[in-house]
């Protein structure tokens, strides 16, 4: 990110202060890291830290991320044009279930990863993935596409505004930016920090840099020229701790929170009740709530 980095510290974690930065518009660290070494981390460590074995977490729970998967594909369509072309393009895909995702339900699917181990799980599933960064495949890629889909993808960059302009410039015409980031500093997280005494657990200044909103995404998003469109969220697993289940001091109880919202999405799904799930999500948004902020954006026509 160019330019100057001033704001209120509203955090501090590691020795590193976290800004709401007056120029950014969004809470990000500082200082901020080397991009080239953060390049390194993720292209050979984050997907082969055995003890996290992130892919292995994300196949355990194939059946539901299915789910969710989903119901993103069912937000992308509902707001695409009549006669839109279905090219996607899924950057940061990592291991690949979104990807499989669209392409069961007809898309013509492309991803870019910089993680060499999740690059070759998706290629084992027959996959096209390009194992490369954003900034390093975009010139090469075969734009334009009709959706860009990025999901956890920027809190982790040095430059989530030239992540959004790269996007942009890939859309076709009328196409659309489908953007997901952890909803941080959110009024569960604020409540529960106020007047409960929690500690800021969402700060992770190791990998995450930047912390949005849905309002901070949307200005993002428009200050490329892009036309927010709709708001909707993943279910805001913050309400376990509202009610009493600290899994941010009892790691475990993160896991049976987790499967509780599991069973929840699931007995939805098997009902025939995706699309009040969805509109239930909706409305989480529209009050500021959801684990993660996630927007859709479109390029005007």
């Amino acid at each position: 990110m160019g330019g100057k980095h001033e704001g209120r510290v509203i955090d501090r974690s590691e020795g590193i202060d976290v800004i709401a930065c007056e120029s950014c518009g969004f809470i990000h660290i500082q200082p901020l890291p080397d991009a080239e070494a953060l390049e390194r981390d993720y292209r050979d460590n984050y997907y082969e830290d055995e003890a996290r074995d992130r892919l292995a977490y994300y196949e355990r729970d194939r059946d539901w991320w299915m789910i969710s998967h989903g119901d993103v594909l069912a937000e992308i369509t509902d707001r695409m044009a009549p006669g839109a072309g279905r090219r996607l393009l899924d950057v940061g895909c990592g291991g690949g279930l979104f990807l499989e995702a669209a392409k069961a339900e007809g898309w013509q699917v492309l991803g870019v990863e910089p993680g060499r181990a999740a690059v070759e799980h998706c290629r084992s599933k027959g996959l096209h993935v390009l194992q490369d960064t954003f900034d390093g495949a975009a010139p090469g890629l075969p734009a334009p596409f009709d959706v860009v889909h990025m999901r956890n993808v920027l809190e982790h960059v040095p430059d989530p505004s030239a992540m959004i302009a790269r996007a942009a410039g890939l859309l076709a015409p009328g196409g659309l930016l489908l953007a997901i980031v952890p909803n941080d500093y959110n009024p569960i997280q604020k409540a529960l920090r106020d007047h409960e005494g929690y500690r800021p657990w969402w700060v992770a200044v190791k990998h995450h840099l930047n912390y949005f909103d849905f309002e901070s995404l949307e200005r993002l998003a428009a200050r490329h020229g892009l036309e927010p469109l709709s708001r909707f969220c993943s279910y805001p697993i913050d309400l376990f701790l509202a009610m009493g289940d600290n899994y941010v001091e009892t790691p475990a109880l993160g896991r049976e929170s987790h499967l509780r919202r599991v069973r929840m999405e699931t007995l939805f799904e098997a009902s025939g009740l995706a699309a009040t799930r969805r509109a239930l999500y909706r409305s989480f948004a529209d009050a500021g709530l959801g684990r993660e902020a996630c927007i859709i954006a479109r390029r005007p026509a």
